[in-house]
């Protein structure tokens, strides 16, 4: 039987796409599987720019995606997210 990539692992894989409409749709399918149907509303009800932003964030997150933050942090500051600052939060 074929050995099951980690869910780390392929939300990794996900997340090097820089896709947002991909990553909702992972977190989406995972949600319907391991989660309820509130989870999928949730994401389902998430605008593009929330999604977008969340994928950002995601890919600051995590260590193993550190050749992608630069371009990620640039992205939040634009949008006014300063990723340095306390809490991560919102500069305006």
């Amino acid at each position: 039987m074929p050995r099951q990539i980690s869910y780390a692992a392929q939300l990794g894989a996900v997340l090097r796409q820089r896709n947002p409409r991909a990553l909702r749709q992972f977190l989406i399918d995972n949600a319907a599987r391991f989660g309820d149907q509130r989870q999928v509303a949730d994401l389902e009800a998430k605008s593009d720019g929330e999604m977008e932003e969340l994928l950002h964030r995601m890919i600051v997150a995590r260590g193993d995606l550190e050749p992608l933050h630069r371009s990620s942090r640039e992205w939040l500051f634009r949008q006014g997210i300063d990723t340095f600052g306390e809490g991560g939060g919102r500069r305006n």
